[in-house]
């Protein structure tokens, strides 16, 4: 499904752009830009035109009601299963300074 742009940049704006931009493109550089900032805005359009059905999101409790708080027993050594190099019960990492 290959369609042409619309020719939305004109190549006007491509050499305000690239004069901004502070480069020096040629007129083969110009054409292709122009080509591709339209191609690009072209599909925001379509992008722009397309509708979503999202979900409303599932709530567990309702709103504004506080979770309990519950003491929970920490594992260190799980916490620590993961890490590449470790010294005892200390991570082990590169000097920074």
């Amino acid at each position: 499904m290959s369609r042409r742009p619309r020719e939305v940049v004109s190549q006007e704006e491509v050499r305000r752009l690239a004069s901004l931009s502070k480069l020096n493109i040629t007129r083969a550089e110009e054409e292709k830009l122009r080509r591709e900032l339209s191609s690009i805005l072209d599909y925001f359009r379509v992008v722009d035109g397309a509708t979503a059905q999202v979900a409303p999101p599932r709530l567990t409790r309702t709103p504004g009601e506080l979770r309990p708080d519950e003491a929970r027993a920490s594992d260190p050594e799980g916490a620590l299963r993961g890490v590449p190099q470790k010294k005892g019960r200390l991570v082990k990492a590169p000097r920074v300074f």
